[in-house]
């Protein structure tokens, strides 16, 4: 069974402008979603907002299946690594908190010279340091394909890379449009990923004045095949979370944006 969650970290903004985390949970919920995706950065050392979240989502009858832990794991010096595992203890505390099933990990980008190959061995070997303490909580570890850093952690070989070095032991979130920042197309890598994938985020690109270089938009208007990876998915077989990525336009907010893109997304499942 295909369920469906929402990205918020999106929604930022909007609720610096007079918005709400009430009313956008609220939002999901009448918007047709199962389950809320967010930074799970937001949430440490500020426990009133945990505690909001999981009374407000109770009520709306809303899941937190996968949170976004962010914390740059291809550092190799001693401070910013302590930083880096620092951040990935507080993630994981806070994610078993909200009772979501996956630990989903981003934001690596190199630094201080480090090449791409060692970066994804340090994301591999601060990976590994914490997926014990992620199985026994029964949470799944997992990465994805970060446009961020298209040199380290995007292409389908990159990905391939850190899933071997981890043993099978951490697992994937497939975004559909990432891969565009390699010169990769999702329908192109899925069968190479599928068997490595816990999740998927689904989102949309559409090309600017450099073909090369893509921007967000609108679901269903931009570049990206989602269309045709939905049926991949489904003739798959997986059955589990895929969640919405939007990309606003303006000053649109959740109540203009939400509905509308979950309910073509649905529609292809």
């Amino acid at each position: 069974m295909i369920k469906f969650a929402v990205m918020t970290f999106m929604y930022s903004g909007w609720i610096n402008r007079g918005g709400s985390h009430e009313e956008l949970i609220r939002v999901l919920s009448r918007s047709g979603a199962e389950g809320v995706e967010a930074f799970c950065n937001l949430f440490m050392d500020d426990d009133k907002l945990l505690k909001l979240y999981q009374r407000q989502m109770a009520d709306a009858s809303l899941a937190m299946p996968v949170m976004d832990l962010i914390s740059n794991l291809a550092c190799r010096e001693k401070s910013q690594r302590d930083e880096a595992y620092e951040k990935m203890r507080k993630g994981i505390d806070i994610c078993d908190a909200m009772g979501s099933e996956i630990v989903h990990v981003a934001g690596c980008s190199t630094v201080g010279g480090v090449s791409g190959a060692d970066g994804r061995k340090l994301i591999a070997e601060g990976l590994m340091a914490f997926v014990d303490d992620v199985e026994k909580r029964g949470m799944i570890l997992a990465f994805e394909d970060f446009n961020p850093s298209p040199g380290l952690i995007c292409s389908a070989a990159d990905c391939l890379d850190i899933l071997n070095l981890t043993d099978g032991r951490v697992k994937f979130v497939f975004d559909t449009g990432n891969f565009e920042a390699t010169g990769e197309h999702a329908e192109d890598n899925f069968a190479k990923l599928i068997g490595h994938t816990c999740h998927f985020h689904f989102k949309d690109f559409k090309p600017i004045d450099d073909p090369k270089v893509q921007r967000g938009a609108h679901f269903g208007q931009g570049v990206i095949k989602n269309r045709e990876i939905a049926g991949m998915i489904k003739d798959s077989g997986y059955s589990g979370w895929v969640a919405l990525e939007s990309y606003l336009q303006g000053d649109n907010g959740p109540v203009e944006t939400v509905q509308p893109e979950l309910e073509l997304l649905k529609s292809w499942f």
